[in-house]
């Protein structure tokens, strides 16, 4: 589209579930702004390189953003440091990166799932295969680090960069105020729901998604350009489906708690209807099941902030409870 000049870069990621990452563009003449990269692998860097090719980017007069720091958005992001292309993040997910990369976010992790319930092998085999450890950025990244509501100019276009936590502590969503758009990264997708899992130092991921979809929700927005799948759909009603698929999902977990006093997140987990392809809870890949417990924890913290769920301590386990 024109005004500015809007193009996406359909990124392929294999063996992916998401299947391809859109990486956006905002050419103008003065200048052009790249909006996430892919995993760092070679079949994402062929696909991103050669629609930055095709549309013809002078190296010399691009930036990058990086909406958040999951890896199939940042993983390549060394390809741009190399060539003295400025990026841009947000500081909140950039730390917390550093925080895996340099600490040991990580294997807090995994001692926190352990005690949530799950088994401590198929930790290890969904680590062996976990695509955001295996094709993330290789070190933390150089970058200008940007809090809630600082803007960058890309040409005559002025873009607004918007915190939106919920999908990662730091996510950040693009706003082009004068153009009514909406660069939503991961925070809105129209033909799948985000997934909101937890993470070290946040209490209630999914309290802080449903507030940033209200603080998305008072913007005018014409259009809207998610990450991923489809780009078609009202983003008010998207909003309004996804706050009601999230007020189904609480009711149904807090069904199986109340059928299931006692049980972990895990046992939890997989007595909870998820869309991976049909299979049943043992046959799910290692790292949807990673996903799917860490969303019913998500919701599980939720209530337990609310006051209908117990969580209660059982040897060196975590169980829960209907309140």
């Amino acid at each position: 589209m024109d005004h500015p000049s809007i193009y996406r870069i359909p990124v392929e990621l294999p063996q992916n579930p998401l299947r391809t990452l859109n990486s956006y563009v905002i050419k103008t003449p003065e200048q052009s702004l790249i909006i996430d990269t892919g995993f760092n692998r070679p079949e994402c860097r062929a696909s991103l390189w050669t629609g930055i090719q095709e549309l013809g980017l002078n190296l010399k007069k691009v930036s990058l953003f990086l909406t958040h720091l999951h890896s199939d958005h940042t993983g390549l992001v060394y390809d741009f440091v190399k060539h003295g292309i400025p990026v841009y993040t947000g500081k909140i997910d950039h730390d917390y990166f550093a925080s895996t990369i340099l600490g040991d976010t990580w294997s807090i992790l995994e001692g926190l799932y352990c005690r949530e319930g799950y088994p401590a092998e198929e930790i290890v085999l969904q680590a062996s295969g976990n695509h955001a450890r295996l094709y993330a950025p290789k070190g933390v990244y150089p970058a200008t680090l940007l809090e809630d509501g600082e803007t960058l100019q890309v040409g005559a276009v002025t873009v607004q960069v918007i915190h939106t936590p919920g999908h990662t502590p730091g996510h950040m969503v693009l706003y082009l105020p004068e153009e009514q758009i909406l660069f939503s990264g991961d925070h809105i997708l129209f033909d799948i729901t985000p997934n909101i899992g937890i993470y070290t130092g946040v209490s209630d991921s999914l309290s802080n998604y449903l507030g940033s979809l209200e603080k998305i929700r008072s913007l005018p927005i014409r259009q809207t350009f998610p990450a991923h799948r489809g780009q078609q759909g009202d983003v008010y009603q998207r909003i309004d489906a996804l706050k009601e698929h999230h007020r189904c999902r609480l009711e149904e977990i807090f069904r199986a708690v109340q059928s299931m006093p006692g049980a972990t997140a895990y046992e939890l987990a997989g007595r909870i209807t998820w869309s991976v392809r049909g299979l049943k809870w043992e046959q799910f890949p290692p790292n949807q099941k990673w996903f799917a417990v860490s969303e019913t924890l998500a919701h599980l913290y939720y209530m337990q902030h609310q006051g209908r769920v117990v969580r209660r301590e059982v040897g060196d386990r975590f169980v829960y409870d209907p309140a």
